[in-house]
């Protein structure tokens, strides 16, 4: 045939319009380019003096490319860790701007801990909040597609509000004051039956590289016709079949509580091999199954924390009811009942969306919960001189200081960059709702033990990748609406879930244009969890967006094909939302002590200092939503009654 690789990559469609007009190296080539970029040419010389987030059309969650840490939103925090960004920085300007309360960081921590002190301090307090991307939320960010002149909505970061603990007061009363109520909500919105009703259900694609050939099989491993299917050895297709389907007690001789501790302190791959003692080839089929909840494969995850989601292999052990150490959930669910399930079409970020609405009312037009999810954000009402709130996007803190004494209440003094020039503002008080691990850096004065333990926490790095497809018939014709990929780049793809909410209606037509979303976590496999991140965060940054489009084509194109996807043809849009930073940290009992109460690093970390208190899903160790809005809660108390 002849052609080698340029051709491959025509084949694959990676010549089209869709990424070469609308990116350059990511970035999105329009006057929406990301909030920390200087002013260029193309932008109306009667604007070049506004921030972008103040410029006619600015309107972030349309932009597609690289998304989630975009260019622009994390250079001046690397050349801060770095000690590289002195050197090169102009003195800082003087605007004279001074405030009640900073709140560095954007996300839902950070809007619920502005939310918070407004109710306690009064509606007539300034607050500031600072962020360092070009849209507000956080991980909460949403991806909007216009396909066939409807908006299609998708999350980008965050996904449902779910916990393994009910929530608190704080936190319930909170949803409830947004007017959320999940369960009205879950019961009338969404329809996760759907795709099961057109014949649709789960699948696994072996890859080449992994399994020797690229096919699709419908199913789970439980399944004769699976396992038939399937392109394994005799020998893993029986312990496949061993392993999920016969109640084999693997740990004979001990209590459930001994098996539990046992179970805890190993591995599910080693119990897989040292215990169930499969076949070495049959991890390949397991070891990705719960990347989208930790982040790493099961080389990295206790026995006993997989155990509550179902995967094979502890039919036989009877264990008792309970929660699994790392997550807190239990073989019926989450312990103590759990939370909510509910998520809205664009996950999380409508939740931003509502707490701006409660502190920038002009910002997000309506009234209610549904019309906050399709209302058109003016993002030029966010940072206005006159109004008592004000969010400031593409807004980079790079110090954090506070005035006297370290343990007396005082002034804080915030130098950030903005547009690649710096500022100063000033407030009696600062919460800081960004990543623990920045906040070490941001400030110097904490006691060197509090710092180190803000650094120990490394988040999870992860990449949802989100997908325009012209219409969905392959997916029809194969019977399949979420694939697992154990060997691939991409180890999760599914159809965007069916919600319909307000005015919002999801696709239900296979004719009709769909979001297929994408999850991506870089491990590096036989290392501890927090050492895999820091690798999996250096492979999301130094991953050009030109490559993700490659790896996303090729994907699709090899596990839909038999379906008649053609990716030059059916694809007309890739957002990667990458975040290096994504979920936080929760502690792993194979890798990490069982500190004393009080003695975590998440609890020395997030203790007062003066006039600065720290806000967080990294303070709760707890990668929720739940997470967040409480400790944005203890912040805010410490500070007003500290």
């Amino acid at each position: 045939m002849g052609g080698g690789r340029p051709e491959r990559l025509r084949r694959l469609g990676m010549g089209k319009p869709i990424t070469r007009r609308d990116f350059i190296d990511g970035i999105a080539a329009t006057a929406l380019a990301a909030a920390a970029s200087p002013v260029r040419a193309d932008v109306d010389p009667d604007e070049a003096v506004l921030a972008p987030q103040d410029r006619s059309g600015y309107y972030p969650p349309a932009l597609a490319g690289m998304r989630g840490s975009h260019p622009g939103s994390f250079e001046a925090a690397h050349a801060l860790r770095d000690g590289t960004f002195a050197k090169s920085a102009a003195p800082p300007i003087e605007p004279g701007e001074n405030y009640d309360l900073i709140v560095v960081g954007g996300g839902i921590s950070g809007l619920a801990a502005a939310y918070f002190y407004r109710a306690r301090a009064g509606p007539d307090d300034r607050i500031l909040i600072l962020d360092n991307h070009d849209d507000f939320g956080g991980h909460a960010k949403r991806n909007e597609f216009t396909l066939s002149g409807k908006i299609q909505l998708i999350n980008g970061g965050t996904l449902g509000i779910d916990s393994p603990r009910p929530y608190s007061a704080v936190a319930a009363g909170l949803l409830n004051a947004l007017g959320v109520d999940p369960l009205a909500l879950a019961a009338r919105d969404a329809d996760p039956g759907f795709y099961p009703s057109l014949g649709l259900g789960s699948g696994v694609f072996f890859d080449r590289e992994t399994f020797g050939v690229d096919r699709l099989v419908n199913g789970k491993g439980s399944s004769p016709e699976f396992l038939e299917q399937a392109p394994l050895s005799e020998a893993a297709r029986r312990d496949v079949q061993r392993l999920e389907s016969e109640p084999i007690d693997y740990l004979p001789g001990l209590s459930s509580a001994e098996k539990k501790a046992r179970l805890s302190r190993i591995s599910y791959r080693d119990y897989l091999l040292d215990f169930v003692k499969v076949d070495p080839s049959v991890i390949a089929l397991y070891q990705s199954r719960k990347h989208g909840e930790w982040g790493v494969g099961i080389d990295a995850v206790s026995a006993l924390d997989v155990w509550p989601f179902g995967l094979p292999g502890f039919q036989g052990l009877q264990l008792d009811p309970g929660s699994a150490p790392h997550m807190g959930y239990t073989a019926a669910g989450y312990a103590d009942g759990g939370s909510y399930k509910f998520h809205f079409p664009d996950g999380n970020a409508s939740i931003a969306r509502l707490l701006v609405r409660r502190l920038i009312p002009q910002a997000v037009p309506g009234s209610t919960v549904e019309d906050a999810v399709t209302a058109r954000v003016d993002y030029a009402e966010l940072d206005r001189p006159d109004s008592p709130v004000r969010i400031r996007l593409g807004s980079t803190a790079l110090s954090v200081r506070a005035s006297g004494h370290s343990a007396s209440p005082g002034a804080v003094e915030v130098v950030y960059s903005r547009m690649d020039r710096l500022h100063t503002a000033g407030a009696k008080h600062c919460v800081m709702a960004c990543w623990n691990m920045m906040i070490s850096h941001l400030c110097p004065q904490l006691p060197e033990r509090q710092k180190t333990a803000l650094r120990y926490l490394v988040k999870v790095p992860l990449v949802y990748t989100n997908v325009a497809l012209r219409n969905w018939r392959a997916f029809e014709r194969l019977r399949v609406s979420a694939i697992h990929c154990p060997g691939s780049y991409h180890t999760s793809v599914r159809l965007n879930p069916v919600t319909d909410i307000g005015s919002y209606r999801s696709p239900r037509l296979p004719e009709e244009p769909i979001l297929v979303r994408m999850v991506r976590t870089p491990c590096a496999p036989g290392m501890s969890e927090r050492d895999q991140h820091r690798i999996g965060r250096a492979d999301l940054l130094t991953t050009s967006f030109a490559t993700f489009e490659e790896k996303i084509r090729d994907q699709l194109g090899r596990m839909l094909g038999p379906g008649g996807f053609d990716p030059a043809r059916d694809i007309t849009a890739i957002t990667v939302n990458r975040w290096p930073h994504g979920y936080a940290y929760e502690y792993n009992p194979l890798f990490d002590p069982d500190w004393p109460k009080a003695e975590a690093p998440h609890e020395i970390g997030r203790a007062r200092f003066g006039p600065i208190a720290i806000a967080n899903s990294d303070a709760a160790a707890a990668a929720y939503t739940d997470a967040a809005i409480d400790q944005a809660h203890r912040a805010v108390e410490e500070l007003l009654t500290g």
